[in-house]
């Protein structure tokens, strides 16, 4: 597969054309909204599996001699591998900024996005189990919203929204009680203090630090 340029955010059209990819029969997860949230656990995991193994997840070879569509399989890759490298600058970068992709609109599912959180974490059962003995409630939104598909009664909206605010702050204190993976396992320290996206960006421009110098960072 080719190597696709690191941590660069997919534009809306690369979505679209990802989403359309992924909707092929060989893939096995079908929305943006699920891979988003499967490759939000891998980039989370204590000892996050090896490229080739979670990537056969989202979409698996196929068998020899068999025309499934490998160039569809390729593109999608692609595109979910830039994706994933974007969700880890992101994370190492400025997690409190975290957003999961269902938060952009209706067109992305919550159920769907927690799902493939779950079933993120199913790849390194035994690394998830200590967190999830000692902070069970980082993971009751993904249970609940996951569960939530197909509800009957439908989870009354309230309910729906309260989990959906919460899923945000989980993954943040997920992120953030996991052990440095770069240097002596002791966070970088900063030259100089952090800027909030919706700060003034400290080179006087009077616009926020997001739609300044904060939208090349990004």
């Amino acid at each position: 597969m080719t190597a696709p340029q690191a941590a660069t955010p997919l534009t809306d059209d690369e979505y679209d054309a990802l989403g359309a990819l992924l909707a092929a029969p060989g893939a096995r997860l079908h929305d943006v909204s699920t891979l988003e949230g499967y490759l939000t656990a891998i980039a989370t995991a204590a000892t996050p599996p090896a490229e080739a193994q979670w990537l056969a997840q989202v979409w698996p070879a196929a068998p020899a001699g068999a025309d499934t569509g490998d160039d569809a399989r390729e593109r999608a890759l692609g595109l979910a591998l830039r994706h994933f490298h974007y969700l880890c600058e992101w994370l190492a970068k400025d997690a409190a900024s975290f957003e999961p992709i269902f938060h952009c609109g209706p067109d992305w599912g919550i159920a769907a996005w927690c799902q493939g959180f779950l079933l993120g974490m199913e790849m390194d059962p035994a690394g998830w189990a200590p967190l999830q003995a000692t902070q069970p409630d980082w993971f009751a939104p993904m249970h609940a919203l996951a569960a939530s598909d197909g509800r009957e009664p439908p989870m009354p909206d309230e309910e729906t929204e309260k989990w959906m605010d919460a899923v945000a702050p989980a993954v943040i204190a997920i992120h953030a009680a996991r052990p440095r993976r770069q240097g002596a396992g002791r966070p970088a320290q900063r030259a100089t203090p952090k800027v909030g996206r919706n700060d003034p960006c400290p080179c006087g421009s009077g616009k926020k630090y997001k739609k300044c110098c904060g939208a090349a960072d990004a």
